[in-house]
């Protein structure tokens, strides 16, 4: 062999060298955009999970309150029957002094 046809076949295996590199480089770029887009898709997933978790907090929160409120309002309205029930008794002894 000649020279040229050592340069030559050199030539050949770099190319062939390169068309690989270009290969492996193209898969790399493939990979990264699918690894962006998983990326994405778990960026996705956990705003999901935080927006569920608020709206549950939010949910809990306003049956706490309304509970609280059902609260307030039956010890709102025992008091009034209290206070009812001890305006009767006084009615009821001024009904009884009348009598006698």
């Amino acid at each position: 062999m000649d020279e040229l046809e050592i340069l030559r076949e050199r030539v050949r295996k770099l190319e062939g060298i390169i068309q690989g590199l270009e290969k492996v480089l193209e898969l790399n770029e493939k990979e990264i955009e699918n690894s962006q887009e998983i990326i994405g898709m778990y960026e996705s997933i956990a705003d999901f999970s935080r927006l569920e978790l608020k709206d549950a907090r939010e949910a809990a929160q306003a049956r706490a309150d309304l509970s609280n409120l059902s609260t307030d309002e039956l010890r709102l309205a025992l008091e009034k029957i209290r206070a009812l029930e001890e305006e009767n008794r006084i009615l009821r002894e001024k009904a009884s002094n009348l009598k006698n």
